[in-house]
Protein backbone atom coordinates (compact mmCIF):
# COMPACT_ATOMS: atom_id res chain seq x y z
CA UNK A 1 0.00 0.00 0.00
CA UNK A 2 2.96 2.49 0.50
CA UNK A 3 3.65 2.08 -2.93
CA UNK A 4 0.31 3.27 -4.43
CA UNK A 5 0.34 5.84 -1.95
CA UNK A 6 3.87 7.27 -3.54
CA UNK A 7 2.95 6.95 -7.08
CA UNK A 8 0.77 10.00 -7.66
CA UNK A 9 4.03 11.84 -5.88
CA UNK A 10 6.08 9.98 -8.22
CA UNK A 11 3.93 10.89 -11.23
CA UNK A 12 3.75 14.59 -10.08
CA UNK A 13 7.25 14.95 -9.78
CA UNK A 14 7.87 13.54 -13.32
CA UNK A 15 5.00 15.85 -15.06
CA UNK A 16 7.26 18.91 -13.46
CA UNK A 17 10.12 18.07 -14.26
CA UNK A 18 9.27 17.23 -18.10
CA UNK A 19 7.38 20.29 -18.33
CA UNK A 20 10.54 22.65 -16.41
CA UNK A 21 12.85 20.89 -18.67
CA UNK A 22 10.84 20.27 -21.94
CA UNK A 23 5.57 5.72 -26.43
CA UNK A 24 8.66 4.32 -25.83
CA UNK A 25 10.89 2.70 -24.09
CA UNK A 26 14.05 3.96 -22.78
CA UNK A 27 17.37 4.03 -25.01
CA UNK A 28 19.73 0.70 -25.04
CA UNK A 29 22.97 0.58 -24.30
CA UNK A 30 24.16 1.42 -27.15
CA UNK A 31 22.02 4.41 -26.91
CA UNK A 32 24.38 5.42 -24.19
CA UNK A 33 27.82 4.51 -25.63
CA UNK A 34 28.87 8.67 -25.96
CA UNK A 35 27.67 9.10 -22.34
CA UNK A 36 30.72 9.27 -20.07
CA UNK A 37 29.19 7.73 -17.04
CA UNK A 38 30.11 7.83 -13.42
CA UNK A 39 28.81 4.73 -11.41
CA UNK A 40 27.50 5.53 -8.16
CA UNK A 41 25.77 3.07 -6.08
CA UNK A 42 22.99 3.78 -3.43
CA UNK A 43 24.35 1.61 -0.36
CA UNK A 44 21.07 1.32 1.22
CA UNK A 45 19.56 -0.53 -1.86
CA UNK A 46 22.53 -2.75 -2.38
CA UNK A 47 21.99 -4.01 1.43
CA UNK A 48 18.18 -4.61 0.69
CA UNK A 49 19.12 -6.78 -2.33
CA UNK A 50 17.45 -4.20 -4.67
CA UNK A 51 19.40 -3.62 -8.08
CA UNK A 52 21.62 -0.46 -7.86
CA UNK A 53 20.71 2.76 -10.13
CA UNK A 54 23.77 3.82 -12.36
CA UNK A 55 23.86 7.28 -11.86
CA UNK A 56 25.91 9.78 -13.85
CA UNK A 57 28.10 11.71 -11.97
CA UNK A 58 28.48 14.52 -14.46
CA UNK A 59 24.84 15.12 -15.45
CA UNK A 60 23.74 15.12 -11.72
CA UNK A 61 20.96 18.29 -11.69
CA UNK A 62 18.05 18.32 -9.44
CA UNK A 63 15.87 16.37 -11.85
CA UNK A 64 18.59 13.83 -12.19
CA UNK A 65 19.18 13.30 -8.55
CA UNK A 66 15.27 13.06 -8.46
CA UNK A 67 14.60 10.80 -11.43
CA UNK A 68 17.20 8.34 -9.72
CA UNK A 69 15.59 8.97 -6.46
CA UNK A 70 12.31 7.95 -7.82
CA UNK A 71 13.43 4.54 -9.91
CA UNK A 72 15.62 3.60 -6.57
CA UNK A 73 12.22 3.62 -4.92
CA UNK A 74 10.61 1.59 -7.80
CA UNK A 75 12.76 -0.95 -7.77
CA UNK A 76 13.14 -1.77 -3.86
CA UNK A 77 9.42 -1.81 -3.54
CA UNK A 78 9.65 -4.21 -6.22
CA UNK A 79 12.28 -6.20 -4.56
CA UNK A 80 10.18 -6.27 -1.06
CA UNK A 81 7.31 -7.50 -3.22
CA UNK A 82 9.50 -10.07 -4.96
CA UNK A 83 10.19 -11.43 -1.24
CA UNK A 84 7.11 -12.33 0.08
CA UNK A 85 6.89 -14.87 -2.60
CA UNK A 86 10.32 -16.92 -1.84
CA UNK A 87 13.49 -16.49 -2.43
CA UNK A 88 15.12 -13.76 -4.70
CA UNK A 89 17.59 -13.96 -6.73
CA UNK A 90 20.50 -11.70 -7.01
CA UNK A 91 21.77 -12.19 -10.61
CA UNK A 92 18.11 -11.91 -11.54
CA UNK A 93 16.27 -9.18 -9.00
CA UNK A 94 13.22 -7.69 -8.88
CA UNK A 95 12.97 -4.40 -11.30
CA UNK A 96 10.17 -1.53 -11.95
CA UNK A 97 9.63 0.16 -15.31
CA UNK A 98 7.58 3.26 -15.01
CA UNK A 99 6.50 5.37 -18.21
CA UNK A 100 4.93 8.91 -16.97
CA UNK A 101 3.26 11.60 -19.59
CA UNK A 102 1.23 14.26 -20.76
CA UNK A 103 -0.96 14.25 -23.77
CA UNK A 104 -2.22 17.52 -25.08
CA UNK A 105 -4.75 17.62 -27.85
CA UNK A 106 -6.31 19.87 -29.82
CA UNK A 107 -8.36 21.01 -32.65
CA UNK A 108 -11.03 23.86 -33.68
CA UNK A 109 -13.89 21.71 -32.84
CA UNK A 110 -13.18 21.16 -29.54
CA UNK A 111 -10.44 22.68 -28.18
CA UNK A 112 -7.38 21.61 -25.71
CA UNK A 113 -7.12 18.89 -23.55
CA UNK A 114 -4.91 18.13 -21.24
CA UNK A 115 -4.54 14.26 -20.16
CA UNK A 116 -1.48 13.14 -17.51
CA UNK A 117 -1.16 9.51 -18.08
CA UNK A 118 1.22 6.72 -16.35
CA UNK A 119 2.10 3.25 -16.98
CA UNK A 120 3.92 0.99 -15.17
CA UNK A 121 5.48 -2.76 -14.47
CA UNK A 122 6.87 -4.36 -11.16
CA UNK A 123 8.90 -7.60 -12.13
CA UNK A 124 9.01 -10.22 -9.61
CA UNK A 125 11.45 -13.41 -10.64
CA UNK A 126 10.46 -15.12 -7.30
CA UNK A 127 7.32 -16.25 -9.41
CA UNK A 128 9.45 -18.09 -11.70
CA UNK A 129 9.11 -14.97 -13.88
CA UNK A 130 5.45 -15.78 -14.75
CA UNK A 131 3.76 -13.16 -12.96
CA UNK A 132 4.26 -9.29 -12.43
CA UNK A 133 2.48 -6.36 -11.11
CA UNK A 134 1.12 -3.71 -14.00
CA UNK A 135 -0.28 -0.57 -13.10
CA UNK A 136 -1.78 2.69 -14.56
CA UNK A 137 -3.82 3.31 -18.10
CA UNK A 138 -3.99 0.36 -19.69
CA UNK A 139 -4.85 1.88 -22.66
CA UNK A 140 -1.07 2.46 -23.17
CA UNK A 141 -0.81 -1.39 -23.88
CA UNK A 142 -2.39 -1.59 -27.19
CA UNK A 143 -1.71 2.13 -28.47
CA UNK A 144 0.30 2.30 -31.27
CA UNK A 145 1.88 5.21 -33.85
CA UNK A 146 0.67 5.12 -37.39
CA UNK A 147 -2.31 8.34 -36.88
CA UNK A 148 -3.63 7.09 -33.78
CA UNK A 149 -4.25 10.32 -32.29
CA UNK A 150 -7.00 11.49 -34.35
CA UNK A 151 -9.69 13.35 -33.28
CA UNK A 152 -11.82 10.00 -32.03
CA UNK A 153 -8.77 10.12 -28.83
CA UNK A 154 -10.06 13.17 -27.46
CA UNK A 155 -11.25 13.58 -24.12
CA UNK A 156 -14.16 15.23 -23.98
CA UNK A 157 -15.27 16.36 -20.70
CA UNK A 158 -18.05 19.22 -20.20
CA UNK A 159 -15.65 22.23 -21.64
CA UNK A 160 -12.89 21.69 -19.14
CA UNK A 161 -9.43 21.18 -20.32
CA UNK A 162 -8.47 18.82 -17.76
CA UNK A 163 -10.93 16.44 -15.48
CA UNK A 164 -9.10 15.50 -12.85
CA UNK A 165 -11.65 12.47 -11.43
CA UNK A 166 -11.55 11.05 -15.24
CA UNK A 167 -7.87 11.04 -15.67
CA UNK A 168 -7.58 9.40 -11.84
CA UNK A 169 -10.04 6.88 -13.16
CA UNK A 170 -8.15 6.15 -16.29
CA UNK A 171 -4.70 5.57 -14.11
CA UNK A 172 -6.06 4.20 -11.31
CA UNK A 173 -5.79 0.21 -13.10
CA UNK A 174 -3.83 -2.53 -10.98
CA UNK A 175 -3.89 -6.24 -12.10
CA UNK A 176 -1.72 -8.62 -12.05
CA UNK A 177 0.00 -10.22 -15.45
CA UNK A 178 0.85 -13.79 -16.32
CA UNK A 179 3.19 -14.15 -19.07
CA UNK A 180 4.67 -17.59 -19.38
CA UNK A 181 2.51 -18.85 -22.10
CA UNK A 182 5.09 -18.61 -25.22
CA UNK A 183 6.92 -21.51 -24.25
CA UNK A 184 3.90 -23.98 -24.71
CA UNK A 185 2.16 -21.67 -27.19
CA UNK A 186 4.63 -20.30 -29.30
CA UNK A 187 2.62 -17.33 -29.27
CA UNK A 188 3.08 -14.11 -26.84
CA UNK A 189 0.61 -13.93 -24.63
CA UNK A 190 -0.48 -11.96 -21.66
CA UNK A 191 -3.58 -12.30 -19.64
CA UNK A 192 -4.35 -9.80 -17.46
CA UNK A 193 -6.34 -10.27 -13.73
CA UNK A 194 -7.07 -6.56 -11.90
CA UNK A 195 -9.69 -3.50 -11.36
CA UNK A 196 -10.01 -0.17 -13.21
CA UNK A 197 -11.98 2.40 -10.72
CA UNK A 198 -14.70 -0.22 -9.97
CA UNK A 199 -14.45 -1.76 -13.04
CA UNK A 200 -13.08 -5.78 -11.96
CA UNK A 201 -11.77 -7.49 -15.44
CA UNK A 202 -9.85 -9.46 -17.01
CA UNK A 203 -8.04 -9.10 -20.04
CA UNK A 204 -6.54 -11.48 -22.55
CA UNK A 205 -3.59 -10.55 -25.21
CA UNK A 206 -1.51 -12.95 -28.05
CA UNK A 207 0.75 -11.30 -30.63
CA UNK A 208 2.38 -13.87 -33.12
CA UNK A 209 5.10 -12.68 -36.12
CA UNK A 210 5.48 -14.12 -39.13
CA UNK A 211 8.32 -13.47 -41.78
CA UNK A 212 7.17 -13.54 -45.26
CA UNK A 213 8.40 -13.35 -48.78
CA UNK A 214 10.25 -9.99 -50.28
CA UNK A 215 11.48 -8.82 -46.91
CA UNK A 216 8.02 -8.56 -45.39
CA UNK A 217 7.17 -9.06 -41.83
CA UNK A 218 3.49 -10.09 -40.79
CA UNK A 219 2.16 -9.22 -37.06
CA UNK A 220 -0.88 -10.37 -35.77
CA UNK A 221 -2.25 -9.06 -32.30
CA UNK A 222 -5.50 -10.16 -30.27
CA UNK A 223 -7.45 -8.66 -27.15
CA UNK A 224 -10.23 -9.29 -25.85
CA UNK A 225 -11.35 -7.88 -21.78
CA UNK A 226 -14.05 -8.06 -20.07
CA UNK A 227 -14.89 -6.07 -17.49
CA UNK A 228 -17.59 -6.13 -14.61
CA UNK A 229 -18.54 -2.50 -15.38
CA UNK A 230 -17.31 -2.21 -19.04
CA UNK A 231 -18.44 -5.48 -20.29
CA UNK A 232 -16.93 -6.80 -23.53
CA UNK A 233 -14.18 -5.28 -25.51
CA UNK A 234 -12.20 -7.09 -28.08
CA UNK A 235 -9.30 -5.59 -30.38
CA UNK A 236 -7.85 -7.06 -33.49
CA UNK A 237 -4.74 -5.96 -35.17
CA UNK A 238 -3.08 -7.05 -38.29
CA UNK A 239 -0.02 -5.68 -39.63
CA UNK A 240 2.58 -5.66 -42.79
CA UNK A 241 5.97 -3.89 -42.71
CA UNK A 242 9.02 -3.94 -44.83
CA UNK A 243 12.48 -2.16 -44.53
CA UNK A 244 13.08 0.07 -47.52
CA UNK A 245 16.46 0.85 -46.47
CA UNK A 246 18.44 0.68 -42.66
CA UNK A 247 16.64 3.98 -41.68
CA UNK A 248 12.60 3.38 -43.32
CA UNK A 249 10.07 0.96 -43.04
CA UNK A 250 6.71 0.77 -44.82
CA UNK A 251 3.73 -0.29 -42.49
CA UNK A 252 0.35 -0.97 -43.27
CA UNK A 253 -1.91 -1.28 -39.92
CA UNK A 254 -5.46 -2.33 -39.50
CA UNK A 255 -7.64 -2.95 -36.39
CA UNK A 256 -10.91 -3.65 -35.86
CA UNK A 257 -12.96 -2.78 -32.46
CA UNK A 258 -16.03 -3.89 -30.84
CA UNK A 259 -17.42 -2.96 -27.64
CA UNK A 260 -20.50 -4.05 -25.67
CA UNK A 261 -21.90 -1.93 -22.90
CA UNK A 262 -25.73 -1.64 -23.34
CA UNK A 263 -24.83 -0.79 -27.13
CA UNK A 264 -22.82 -2.75 -29.23
CA UNK A 265 -20.20 -0.58 -31.49
CA UNK A 266 -17.79 -1.77 -34.48
CA UNK A 267 -15.11 0.19 -35.94
CA UNK A 268 -12.28 -0.28 -37.95
CA UNK A 269 -9.50 2.12 -38.70
CA UNK A 270 -6.09 1.43 -41.50
CA UNK A 271 -3.45 3.47 -41.33
CA UNK A 272 -0.54 3.35 -44.00
CA UNK A 273 2.94 5.06 -43.62
CA UNK A 274 6.39 5.25 -43.78
CA UNK A 275 8.53 5.63 -40.76
CA UNK A 276 12.30 7.26 -40.60
CA UNK A 277 14.40 6.66 -37.92
CA UNK A 278 18.38 7.71 -37.28
CA UNK A 279 20.05 8.22 -34.31
CA UNK A 280 20.58 11.56 -32.47
CA UNK A 281 22.40 12.83 -29.54
CA UNK A 282 19.98 11.14 -26.58
CA UNK A 283 18.65 8.38 -28.75
CA UNK A 284 16.53 7.10 -31.57
CA UNK A 285 14.59 9.81 -33.50
CA UNK A 286 11.22 9.03 -35.35
CA UNK A 287 9.65 10.71 -38.16
CA UNK A 288 6.57 9.14 -39.57
CA UNK A 289 3.58 10.46 -42.32
CA UNK A 290 1.13 8.88 -43.94
CA UNK A 291 -2.60 8.33 -44.27
CA UNK A 292 -5.16 7.48 -42.03
CA UNK A 293 -9.01 6.35 -42.42
CA UNK A 294 -11.48 4.80 -40.66
CA UNK A 295 -15.40 4.45 -39.28
CA UNK A 296 -17.79 2.33 -37.65
CA UNK A 297 -19.54 -0.84 -39.50
CA UNK A 298 -23.28 -0.93 -39.44
CA UNK A 299 -25.47 -3.89 -41.35
CA UNK A 300 -22.28 -6.11 -42.22
CA UNK A 301 -21.53 -2.47 -44.18
CA UNK A 302 -18.05 -0.12 -43.39
CA UNK A 303 -18.56 3.29 -43.28
CA UNK A 304 -15.39 5.83 -43.99
CA UNK A 305 -16.46 8.39 -41.67
CA UNK A 306 -12.57 9.81 -41.17
CA UNK A 307 -9.74 10.11 -43.57
CA UNK A 308 -6.80 12.16 -44.12
CA UNK A 309 -3.09 12.96 -43.80
CA UNK A 310 -0.96 13.22 -40.71
CA UNK A 311 2.71 13.48 -39.66
CA UNK A 312 4.55 12.59 -36.32
CA UNK A 313 7.61 13.00 -34.40
CA UNK A 314 9.76 12.01 -31.16
CA UNK A 315 12.58 12.17 -29.99
CA UNK A 316 14.63 12.10 -26.85
CA UNK A 317 15.69 16.14 -25.68
CA UNK A 318 18.29 16.93 -22.65
CA UNK A 319 18.39 13.03 -21.61
CA UNK A 320 17.66 9.74 -23.03
CA UNK A 321 14.63 9.16 -20.78
CA UNK A 322 13.11 12.21 -21.67
CA UNK A 323 11.10 12.37 -24.62
CA UNK A 324 8.99 14.69 -26.48
CA UNK A 325 6.16 14.04 -29.43
CA UNK A 326 4.60 15.80 -31.81
CA UNK A 327 1.59 14.76 -33.99
CA UNK A 328 -0.48 17.10 -36.90
CA UNK A 329 -3.53 15.76 -38.73
CA UNK A 330 -5.73 17.13 -41.23
CA UNK A 331 -8.91 14.61 -40.99
CA UNK A 332 -12.64 14.96 -41.05
CA UNK A 333 -15.62 12.94 -39.24
CA UNK A 334 -19.22 12.44 -40.83
CA UNK A 335 -20.18 10.94 -37.61
CA UNK A 336 -19.95 13.98 -35.65
CA UNK A 337 -20.47 16.72 -38.87
CA UNK A 338 -17.01 18.05 -38.41
CA UNK A 339 -15.21 18.94 -41.94
CA UNK A 340 -11.63 18.56 -42.18
CA UNK A 341 -9.86 20.32 -40.15
CA UNK A 342 -6.03 20.75 -38.42
CA UNK A 343 -5.52 18.96 -35.20
CA UNK A 344 -2.30 18.94 -33.01
CA UNK A 345 -1.71 16.08 -30.45
CA UNK A 346 1.75 16.43 -28.23
CA UNK A 347 3.12 14.51 -25.51
CA UNK A 348 5.77 14.96 -22.75
CA UNK A 349 7.26 11.60 -21.58
CA UNK A 350 9.36 10.14 -18.99
CA UNK A 351 10.57 6.67 -18.64
CA UNK A 352 12.36 5.22 -15.60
Amino acid sequence: MDMIKKLPIVAGFCMMGAAANAQDEPSQAADQADIATAQVVDESLESEGAPPVERNAAQATWLDEKRYDAKDYLNKTAHKMDKWFGTTDPDEPARASLRVMVDTHWNEYDGTTVKPRVRGKLKLPALENRLSLVFGDEDLDVERDGGIHNDSRVVRHADRRFDRREASEQNSSFGLRWSKFQEKLGVETDVDLGVRSDDVFIKMRAEKEWELPKNVDMRFEQVYRYGSKSEHYTLSILEFSQPQSASRTLINRTQLSYTSQDTEDLNWGNSFYQQHYWRGKHGRREFSYGIYTGGDIEDKKANLNIYGPYVSYRQPVWREWLFLQGDVSYYNNKAEDHDHHVAAFGRVEMVF
